[in-house]
């Protein structure tokens, strides 16, 4: 199509957005050329559509000589598309708080001392009263600080009042700020994809020394990234539960702020976490922000689900034996799966939900018609949930089962680029699962048993443990018949 490149970036602006980008290409501040203002006034009639026929270079061309040839179109359209930039560029520059620090700079620089002095002072009061008081209000704090105790008239003051260091800590802040919350998303990416996080631990207490004096309900985004942090450095289900519980809190008392969401985040894949090591709690408490979400419209994006958010919602109320929730999520929330995405996720949870009725057979065939295609970590699952179908219709079936588990560990040996953590669960999945089957005498299972109950938890461990254990009670329940008789 014809000026496809800026049809594009124009069909992804609003009504609003468009009106705005108007009035900055007619404005004479900021120098564009004139021929953007003819080429986008033909433009913005056809928005959103564009259609292919009314961008034809004939049509553009109509009753405008700056535009009466395809070359000309071109050009307009090429130097339109660099002023969309700009556009852009200084929308996001409005937003970022930075307008009134460069307005202060020029007032500096004049010099008008009296106007700089009382612009300082308004500028902190809205610093003080900003409600997130995340790193953005770190950094302008740094960057205030930095031009008061900076410039001509702070040099007139040839005291020991003139003490730099305020500089140095509102930067320090501002970095300790910054680099806790990367290190929130580094052991998020650690957890579910293996990624390595290289950083020295003797840090981690400066920062959060430094950051001590912020961490409380008077500076939001600090006390929720400090407890993020130390929630997901958590070692043990208490000690997560410690952290989570006083993020919970903070929401409940505070509500919906744009830090709050991104701290629940982490609450968040954080119950997925203790979830899948076979803490039923964490699951019920990922369904109660299910619930929250909803509640504040953060569930679906445009109207659809995530099929992994979807496939998560179904598997923790499975995880709580909750076959009325269950059904109900899958009724609620499959209709609001990506189109692609329905037939396989839709099978999946149906599988699940027939699993948990012991309705094994009709379970294992949900399960083959979820194709996960090259999506490594849903395939790791359909199938150990196909393993645990096929174990329940018939144990016996030894042959059957380990070659089911070979086919598996074949796949996983495939799979080069799947996230270290979901490997290494599913290896010991495959691992036990082996030792399940081969284990026949009292002192086998026991061993097994105790091998198993020292891993550390992973998804399917508690079944697994399950099933040692019946198998355990029936052999020895056999070995007693024997004796008997």
């Amino acid at each position: 199509m014809h000026l496809e490149k800026l049809a594009a970036v124009l069909k992804t602006f609003d009504k609003p957005r468009l009106r705005r980008l108007k009035v900055y290409i007619h404005s004479p501040f900021f120098n564009v050329p004139s021929v953007c203002a003819v080429l986008l006034e033909r433009l913005m009639p056809l928005h959103p559509q564009f259609e292919e026929r009314k961008m034809r270079p004939e049509s553009l061309g109509k009753k405008r000589h700056e535009l009466s040839t395809l070359g000309k179109q071109q050009t307009a359209g090429s130097y339109l598309f660099r002023a969309i930039e700009k556009f852009i560029a200084q929308e996001e520059w409005q937003k970022s708080n930075t307008e009134t620090f460069y307005k202060l700079q020029g007032l500096q620089q004049l010099p008008l001392a009296e106007e700089f002095n009382k612009g300082c002072q308004k500028q902190w009061e809205w610093l003080q009263a900003e409600p997130e008081q995340n790193f953005d209000t770190f950094y302008q704090r740094h960057l205030l600080t930095e031009l008061t105790l900076n410039g001509f008239a702070a040099k007139l003051n040839r005291t020991g009042q003139n003490d730099i260091m305020p500089v140095v800590k509102t930067l320090d802040e501002f970095y300790a700020l910054k680099k806790l919350r990367y290190l929130c998303e580094a052991l998020n990416r650690r957890q579910f994809f293996g990624t390595p996080l290289i950083y020295h631990e003797q840090h981690i207490p400066t920062l959060l020394k430094i950051l001590e004096p912020y961490t409380h309900d008077g500076h939001p985004y600090v006390y929720l990234f400090v407890n993020v942090y130390k929630m997901m450095a958590a070692h043990s289900y208490e000690d997560y539960d410690l952290y989570y519980q006083l993020i919970k809190q903070y929401t409940l008392r505070h509500g919906n702020s744009a830090g709050v969401r991104e701290a629940v985040t982490y609450a968040i894949n954080q119950c997925l976490h203790w979830n899948n090591k076979g803490y039923a709690a964490a699951g019920s408490e990922y369904l109660w922000w299910t619930e929250w979400k909803l509640k504040h419209h953060l569930l679906l994006q445009n109207g659809r689900i995530q099929p992994v958010t979807f496939r998560n919602i179904v598997s923790a109320a499975q995880s709580q034996n909750d076959k009325e929730r269950m059904s109900r999520s899958i009724e609620s929330y499959a209709r609001y799966l990506p189109e692609e995405h329905y037939p396989t996720n839709h099978a999946f949870s149906n599988g699940l939900y027939h699993y948990m009725l012991k309705n094994y057979k009709k379970a294992v065939r949900f399960f083959l018609l979820a194709h996960a295609g090259e999506e490594v970590a849903f395939n790791c699952i359909i199938r150990v949930w196909q393993w645990k179908c096929l174990y329940e219709l018939d144990r016996n079936d030894t042959d059957a089962l380990l070659n089911h588990l070979s086919s598996f560990e074949k796949y996983l040996l495939r799979s080069k680029t799947a996230p270290m953590p979901l490997l290494g669960s599913s290896h010991l999945f495959i691992h036990y699962s082996r030792k399940l089957l081969r284990s026949n005498t009292a002192s086998e299972i026991a061993a097994c048993f105790k091998a198993l109950e020292n891993e550390e938890r992973f998804a399917g461990k508690l079944w697994l443990m399950q099933q040692l254990e019946a198998k355990n009670k029936k052999t020895r329940a056999s070995a007693r018949v024997s004796v008997s008789s």
